[in-house]
């Protein structure tokens, strides 16, 4: 079934007052849940409306605004696939000569936004000549730096003249490079985006109102002069975020900071329009927007069709237990209360922990109160229903009881077995384990099939990725409940085999590996972390140790080596790390120095060279290829696609390489190691 096409649909108002006004209603024929987009077919659609419009002498003014709760949500992606720079200039240059006839319309023009409006559409809401916005409006943002594209129908010109250099590069840089921060609309009227923030009952008839007293003149809008006294300052910042982010990675960042900058300086709008275009068509059909439209792809619509998910009923959740009150058991207390709303026990075999956790759970409802979005009502419910316990008695009602306690199999099988003394038959057990084997946890339980893998990333609130674990003797319903778990907690679940490491911790592990060898050769923590960092990920191996945690590192190490030792060596030099009990590689407090403890154990093999950046890129890259083609060849995954979505959403591979698969087949590496990509054109998760 083919992307419904967006319409631009004209109808009329007669104002007594300010005469024949026209309405023009972005619009796809279906409700919000599919999103408003401009492809060519849109474009011609807002040629033929702008020609009845124009043809109409007794026109006023004009009103733009969208379908109900959407503006706009930007520039059709599905277009941006495999197109040619002629075919990428040919769409931009079509909406640079849409959008412009709107802006040169001889009435005046209001656009009334609604609700979302991304890229293009803030773009198209930008060429009108007065704007105003719903309370209830948002998102708002430019997301294209994101994608490795960058804002191409005007966005770039005249977002710096409405709302100054900082402004624009606060939405069109460092918002992108933020996780692609987007804003609502209040934060958007503050940035100066609109003229007119108003309440959402009567939004339309409100805007249409503004706009009649615009062409009669009974009130003129007025607008703050732009400071752009701290240009450079503001350019020096942007520069900074996108080096930090992107390590230079990919050219969008920077290609859009040169049109700002061009726009904020005074330059001709013309001129600017055309860097624009001359930009995009370099950039749309280039390595690394190709890539972002396949990881954009995958996270907004092929992970939310949850691929592998069994035709089973899943378990109906009143009530959650957790079992560890430690840090991680608390941000999943906290995370299962707010979404789930239901009875929430806390079991914990020490009263202090118990305690800290209470204010953990709390203290989180507490802040979603103060940032109005909670009431505080049913925050303080919300805390009654919650028993914080150090027996496991409190748990016979729940549905699901998750453990979050030590990554020992032993501990973790007797928490199992205790658990099962107490819940009914047909609870979910699951456990949060980052590497254990699910399936032996299970091995000594009565009722083995209703156990399964829920691995949460660390911090549980803001990593958006689960890995849903299954051993090899779960039943469909459990299975099925971690799906619906998933969708309930706002997280995107991967199903993964029972295999030591899952997905992530597994990749993570051989490249940190092939890293650890550069260091075993001498080459310093910094060098290997830079030559890494090359490839646009946020950190390098060695600073990415004192986020996981130094033991933690080593412990995963260990599992990794027992299930397949040829391949995991059992490095002398990690298991020195894990025991010096130090937070990390590196003493921040000194910069990014090297404890000296680490500095002076870490052992240098004699006789060996150093690598290059190049050559320590590469042996990472291949020590990974090799991995990934085990686990498909194991079918750990459905397909090469899963493995892409848990690299980009647990362990921040960059959008603009689209996954270590989608890298590895562009640059030719899978071609050259395996004679073929990664990534088939048939998705094996839909062709079992």
């Amino acid at each position: 079934m083919s992307d419904p096409v967006t319409t631009f649909k004209v109808s009329y108002h007669d104002s007594p007052a300010a005469g024949r006004l026209a309405l023009l209603t972005m619009d796809n024929g279906h409700d919000h849940t599919k999103p408003t987009t401009l492809g060519v077919d849109a474009l011609a659609s807002l040629e033929r409306a702008l020609d009845e419009v124009a043809g109409q002498s007794d026109v006023k003014g004009l009103l733009l605004t969208g379908k109900p709760f959407v503006f706009a949500a930007g520039a059709d992606l599905n277009q941006f696939a495999g197109v040619s720079p002629e075919d990428a200039r040919y769409g931009v240059q079509a909406g640079h000569d849409a959008f412009r006839r709107l802006a040169e319309l001889e009435v005046p023009t209001l656009a009334a936004v609604n609700g979302a409006a991304l890229g293009g559409g803030l773009e198209i809401a930008l060429h009108c000549d007065y704007r105003t916005l719903s309370e209830s409006a948002g998102p708002i943002a430019f997301p294209e730096v994101f994608l490795s594209i960058l804002p191409g129908w005007g966005g770039t010109q005249l977002a710096p003249r409405l709302i100054g250099s900082r402004g624009a590069l606060q939405l069109i840089i460092h918002n992108s490079l933020n996780n692609n921060r987007m804003i609502q609309a209040r934060e958007a009227f503050d940035l100066g985006l609109a003229d007119r923030i108003l309440a959402p009952v009567d939004f339309l008839e409100q805007s249409l109102a503004l706009l009649e007293r615009i062409v009669t003149g009974a009130e003129t809008v007025e607008r703050p002069s732009i400071d752009d006294s701290h240009l450079d300052e503001a350019l020096t910042e942007a520069r900074k975020a996108a080096d930090d982010r992107t390590h230079g990675a990919t050219p969008a960042p920077y290609r859009a900071i040169e049109l700002v900058e061009h726009a904020a300086r005074g330059g001709d709008l013309e001129e600017g329009r055309t860097g624009e275009i001359d930009a995009m068509a370099e950039l749309v059909p280039a390595r690394h927007a190709q890539a972002s439209i396949y990881a954009f792809n995958l996270i907004q619509s092929r992970v939310r069709r949850q691929p592998w998910k069994p035709d089973a009923q899943p378990k109906d959740i009143k009530g959650v237990g957790v079992v560890g009150a430690g840090l991680m058991g608390s941000q999943l207390g906290a995370l299962w209360l707010q979404r789930y709303q239901v009875p929430l026990v806390m079991k914990d075999i020490d009263e202090e922990v118990l305690a800290r956790s209470q204010a953990t759970v709390e203290g989180e409802l507490d802040k979603r109160v103060q940032r109005g979005r909670l009431d505080a009502a049913r925050a303080e419910w919300l805390k009654s229903i919650v028993t914080y316990t150090l027996d496991y008695a409190p748990m016979a009602g729940c549905d699901l009881v998750i453990e979050a306690v030590v990554e020992r199999m032993d501990v973790k099988k007797a928490i199992f077995a205790d658990l099962e003394e107490v819940v009914a038959p047909d609870a979910v057990l699951a456990s949060n384990t980052s590497s254990l084997s699910v399936g032996e946890m299970a091995s000594d339980l009565a009722h083995p099939e209703r156990v399964l893998g829920l691995h949460f990333f660390n911090p549980v609130s803001a990593m958006p990725l689960l890995e849903i674990v299954r051993p090899p003797h779960v039943g469909d319903m459990a299975m099925a409940t971690g799906f619906a778990a998933a969708k309930t907690l706002r997280k995107s679940g991967v199903q993964t085999a029972d295999t030591p490491g899952f997905v992530v911790n597994r990749l993570l592990m051989r490249f940190m590996g092939a890293c650890g060898d550069a260091a075993n050769r001498g080459n310093a923590f910094t060098e290997v972390d830079d030559a890494v960092k090359e490839l646009g990920l946020p950190m390098g191996p060695f600073e990415l140790l004192g986020l996981v945690g130094l033991e933690v590192g080593a412990h995963v190490l260990r599992v990794m080596h027992e299930g397949y030792p040829e391949r995991f060596p059992l490095d002398a030099n990690f298991q020195m790390l894990a025991e010096t009990g130090l937070p990390g590689v590196y003493d921040w407090s000194q910069g990014r120095v090297p404890y000296d403890e680490i500095r002076e154990r870490w052992q240098v093999l004699e006789g060996v060279e150093q690598l290059t950046p190049d050559q320590i890129r590469s042996q990472a890259l291949e020590a990974v290829a090799d991995e990934i083609k085990h686990m498909l060849d194991e079918r750990v995954v459905a397909d090469a696609r899963d493995i892409d979505t848990c690299m980009l959403l647990g362990a921040g591979w960059p959008f603009f390489n689209g996954g270590i698969c989608k890298y590895l087949d562009q640059t030719g590496m899978s071609e050259k190691l395996f004679g073929a990509p990664l990534i088939g054109e048939q998705d094996r998760a839909y062709s079992r």
